[in-house]
């Protein structure tokens, strides 16, 4: 069965929607021939069976004067009689005891007998039996059906050939569209279907590269958001690639990873290499404590105060510059490199901000205008004309320190310093 539905699958598109409609229109039709032929069959079973009772009590009549009188030659040439007539098979005269007094023809070739009680002076005297010829009805029935199926199949002949020649246009312009499409992957192995041809040819396209950019793809343009962004100077970095072993400078690396990495935990942050010895921490959406402008200057806090105490376990400088800005948009991806390319600008001004920020926090021109911020947080304005980060709200003051301290923990552990 499945061999054959994938046979019937790749044959042209005319054929599977003619032989369809043609198998629907047969089945139908034949089930309106069973339904009529039914009919008909009952109908002709009522009337027969009317003609059949009346016969047997119109002979009944008869047989009641030929046995008053006990002519058996009577009752024979009655039944005679009544056996001459094409509807009839046979006929049968039987006493009381049910025993046979007369009988013309074969019974056993009727399927339907009528009996009807044989009365002299109101009691029975015996009983008359007629079995009709159902050899007319049986060969009418069979050439009602049989001339109806016919009809049927005539029918579904007809539909076929038409619905082919409809199918056939459609086909053609399935082929047509086909062949415009068939610049794109391989031109010989074309299925005979004309479906099976379309889509072979549309999956062989770079639908990737066609279809515009969806909120499914960018969940909501995740992108094109106002976005905080930190960076981060590795200062003392360059001064250890020739100084420091390889292990060691892995060691040294990882921790400061770590601990960018936790701090920038507490306020989903994103981190992203973006300079060879810079970092930048994306802050962008909602979040249950602040804004990203908050969120992105309360992570740079937490890194300057952390670091200290991980330079004391590492005993190698760990001196970073630091500086927090904004943008229009985000960082961008793989899929949509528009955002990534307009923010380079406000990453380039935020690592000069960073390699001048010394033991400060500096802030962009854009970030002071931010009210969330100036909230939540002292801004600070340096001779020369910048911004620098100043002391936070008692409030948020209270939470940014009980995170220092969950980030100390983490990262300050007992193991002895490599030298």
């Amino acid at each position: 069965m499945r061999a054959l539905t994938s046979a019937f699958g790749k044959l042209p598109l005319h054929q599977q929607l003619a032989a369809t409609a043609c198998l629907c229109c047969l089945i139908s039709g034949l089930a309106l021939v069973a339904l009529a032929a039914q009919s008909s069959s009952h109908s002709q079973a009522n009337l027969q069976s009317e003609y059949g009772q009346a016969v047997a009590e119109q002979l009944a009549r008869r047989l009641g004067a030929e046995m008053a009188t006990g002519d058996r030659l009577g009752i024979a040439g009655e039944l005679n009689k009544l056996t001459e007539q094409n509807g009839i098979a046979a006929a049968r005269a039987l006493d009381v005891d049910e025993r046979e007094l007369a009988a013309v023809g074969d019974q056993k070739l009727s399927s339907l007998v009528f009996r009807a009680p044989i009365m002299i002076a109101n009691d029975q005297a015996g009983v008359a039996e007629v079995a009709l010829n159902t050899t007319v009805r049986d060969s009418t029935q069979f050439r009602f059906v049989l001339s109806l199926s016919g009809l049927a199949i005539l029918l579904s002949i007809a539909v076929y050939l038409i619905t082919r020649t409809l199918a056939l246009r459609l086909g053609k312009d399935l082929q047509a569209v086909t062949a415009e499409l068939g610049i794109v992957g391989d031109t010989q192995n074309v299925s005979a279907n004309e479906i099976e041809a379309l889509r072979a040819r549309v999956a062989a396209l770079p639908l990737d590269l066609l279809k515009p950019p969806s909120d499914e793809n960018h969940e909501g343009h995740q992108h094109y958001v106002e976005t905080a962004i930190l960076f981060v100077h590795f200062r003392s970095l360059p001064g250890y690639l020739e100084t420091v072993d390889e292990r060691r400078l892995q060691r040294y690396v990882a921790h400061i990873h770590r601990m960018i990495y936790g701090a920038s935990g507490f306020y989903s942050g994103e981190l992203q290499v973006v300079r060879q010895f810079g970092i930048a921490v994306w802050f962008t959406g909602k979040h249950k404590i602040a804004s990203p402008t908050v969120r992105a200057a309360s992570c740079a806090w937490l890194i300057q105060q952390t670091a200290p105490k991980l330079e004391e376990q590492l005993r190698l400088s760990v001196g970073l510059g630091l500086a927090v800005g904004g943008s229009e948009l985000g960082r961008g991806d793989g899929e949509d490199i528009y955002p990534g390319l307009y923010t380079q600008a406000a990453v380039d001004e935020l690592e000069v901000l960073a390699k001048q920020s010394g033991d400060t926090i500096h802030l962009s021109e854009t970030l002071v205008q931010d009210v969330q911020l100036r909230n939540r947080v002292g801004i600070e304005e340096e001779p020369h004309g910048s911004f620098k980060l100043g002391q936070f709200a008692d409030g948020h003051r209270d939470l940014v320190e009980r995170q220092r301290e969950i980030l100390l923990r983490a990262l300050i552990t007992s193991d002895e310093p490599e030298n």
